[in-house]
């Protein structure tokens, strides 16, 4: 069975102000956390999402490129056209690239959860749900083709029409802390002292 790890990278970082996954955190650019959480568990092919403009700024070689030919339309729009152009993967580890904290502990946790009875394996913190850091399979891809149609643009939407595996974690996790704007930095270095 093939899994993929899918980092999308295609956003316009428009709070940000200048393309957020390109900043620097740790000693690495923010999108190269993702990849190296879904690299270390032997994902492949590792596949990045992006557009035209931003492509040459990534120093990857070992990635397969999804470039969008119309940019900033939106997760669902990144996986429907993921999905269709690596149709020997049966399911695709989908991660944001501004997520600094996601590590491989908890990519080898939710490959555990894979089942055929499900479309999707999702995280879920108390009434939250990171569609951005979840499992999804070959057999979501009818429903998220006519969604992508109707030029409808939630995961959640698609969530609602697919047999869904939810996995819950703590609230204070900090896990799932992504970078928005600038003012993030400040609050997510807060956040993830309180919790340690």
């Amino acid at each position: 069975m093939k899994i993929a790890g899918v980092v999308l990278a295609g956003g316009q970082s428009s709070r940000y102000g200048q393309p957020k996954m390109f900043e620097l955190f740790a000693g690495q650019p923010l999108y190269k956390h993702s990849l190296i959480a879904l690299q270390k568990n032997q994902l492949q092919p590792l596949i990045i999402a992006t557009n035209a403009s931003l492509q040459s700024k990534f120093v990857e070689e070992k990635v397969q490129w999804i470039i969008e030919k119309q940019p900033h339309q939106g997760p669902l729009f990144a996986l429907q056209n993921i999905m269709t152009n690596f149709p020997d993967v049966e399911w695709f580890f989908v991660v944001a690239s501004d997520m600094p904290f996601i590590h491989a502990d908890f990519i080898q946790t939710m490959l555990t959860f894979i089942d055929d009875r499900y479309d999707a394996i999702v995280p879920k913190q108390d009434s939250r749900l990171q569609p951005l850091a979840a499992l999804y399979r070959r057999s979501a891809l009818p429903i998220a083709n006519q969604l992508v149609q109707q030029n409808k643009r939630s995961m959640k939407v698609l969530l609602e029409q697919l047999q869904v595996c939810y996995v819950p974690f703590e609230e204070e996790s900090s896990t799932f802390i992504n970078i928005n704007s600038q003012q993030d930095w400040h609050q997510t270095f807060e956040r993830k002292s309180n919790n340690e």
